[in-house]
């Protein structure tokens, strides 16, 4: 079998990773249908989103050394497989638990293919401009987070069976591109081959060396801001919608969803002939303001502040992300260690879930005023505190590394 040229194994690849991410994010606009077709409660919308993360969690912990076990193309074609089984059992899902198993497989295939497919893309890559390979990489994964939540809502609102064809639309894509990747040819030679019994093993953090520390963790933290922003409106902002005086639907939640994305994918565009540094605290502050105007369109119940927040929430997730993709690469480069990316990876998803665990289950309580405000706080905070540590701690690292 005669492999493909470069730039299509890399666009190969490209697809891989894009429809990986859009798979993990097709069911967002969807929730709010479950809770209405199946009367379910937003604390149990909240355990559906969360079991797709603790898929990634497990998969990062126990499953990220098949990475130096085996080719990234062995182990993109398993998470693709996992991901279309987990894409068939959503279809076919008539209640909560089994709903929640096939997330918690998309999440396996998801932590899987990040990593995999972040050394296949670089591997693959065709340009001449190396230093661009992250940010590619990072602008691939949010393209598909973004295409996720609005396909998915267009095909809810305009199929038979809104809680069914967008899976199987989906997974038909995946199987396309499943037997694409049978094509790939890699070229990266593995240089330190671990038996498969460390599979056993748990994965500690794979930290990079004690001068590169501080960088990683305010890297790792403010990713995990970005991924606890998106989150809030990923699992619920078909209740956000709910309060405000606008008629609601699976298309509109998937557009608001998808809106972030496509900014954040558009800001990494925009921002990659400024300093890293710099879009960094752009990235910090965007996320800041958003996080406030979101506060600002619940109690006020105005529209033009969600949509302002949704803005500012997608120019922030972009450029902090375009940010840390670049000094988290430039620590892998340096230190020809993979892991690393997993590590920062199983830190950032945090954001992903223990915002949407304690929303989802104090909505129910305290409403939805009150448990904004209480997860705003400790992001602001939280976003505060980083800048602090950017400015007087690590930005003479940050510097050192350009």
């Amino acid at each position: 079998m005669q492999p493909p040229k470069s730039g299509i194994q890399y666009s190969i690849i490209s697809f891989a990773l894009c429809l990986a991410a859009l798979s993990t994010a097709l069911a967002s606009p969807l929730y709010a249908l479950y809770e209405q077709q199946w009367g379910i409660t937003t604390s149990q919308v909240g355990y559906i989103f969360i079991a797709y993360m603790f898929g990634v969690v497990f998969s990062l912990l126990f499953l990220n050394k098949l990475n130096a076990i085996y080719h990234y193309k062995h182990v993109i074609l398993v998470s693709l497989a996992i991901t279309i089984l987990g894409l068939m059992l959503s279809a076919l899902a008539t209640s909560v638990g089994l709903l929640g198993f096939s997330r918690f497989l998309i999440g396996i295939a998801s932590g899987l293919i990040t990593t995999a497919a972040m050394v296949g893309l670089k591997d693959q890559y065709p340009f001449r401009n190396k230093a661009l390979a992250e940010k590619i990489t990072s602008m691939i994964t949010v393209l598909g987070f973004g295409l996720g939540p609005l396909l998915g809502g267009i095909f809810a609102d305009h199929t038979a069976r809104p809680l069914a064809d967008p899976y199987w639309f989906i997974m038909l894509f995946s199987t396309l591109i499943f037997i694409s990747v049978l094509w790939v040819k890699p070229k990266l030679i593995i240089q330190k081959k671990l038996h498969w019994t460390a599979l056993f093993k748990l994965q500690g953090l794979a930290l990079p060396q004690i001068n590169s520390r501080k960088v990683f963790w305010v890297c790792s933290v403010s990713a995990l801001c970005s991924f606890g922003a998106f989150s809030l409106y990923a699992a619920l902002a078909g209740t956000f919608i709910q309060e405000l005086p606008i008629k609601s639907s699976a298309t509109l939640t998937g557009v608001s969803i998808s809106i972030i994305l496509f900014v954040s994918v558009l800001s990494q565009i925009l921002c990659k002939s400024f300093k890293e540094l710099h879009v960094f605290y752009a990235g910090l502050v965007a996320l800041l303001l958003g996080t406030i105007s979101l506060i600002v369109a619940q109690v006020e119940h105005t529209v033009w502040f969600l949509l302002l927040s949704i803005l500012l929430t997608g120019m922030g997730h972009g450029f902090s992300l375009s940010a840390v993709y670049y000094f988290i690469g430039k620590m892998m480069e340096q230190e020809q260690n993979p892991l690393i990316f997993s590590s920062y990876l199983l830190i950032a998803y945090q954001g992903t879930i223990w915002p949407v665990i304690f929303s989802s289950y104090l909505i129910e309580y305290v409403g939805v005023i009150t448990t904004l405000l209480f997860i705003a706080v400790i992001l602001m905070m939280t976003i505060i505190w980083l800048m602090y540590q950017l400015k007087f701690k690590v930005e003479p690292l940050l510097a050192c590394h350009k």
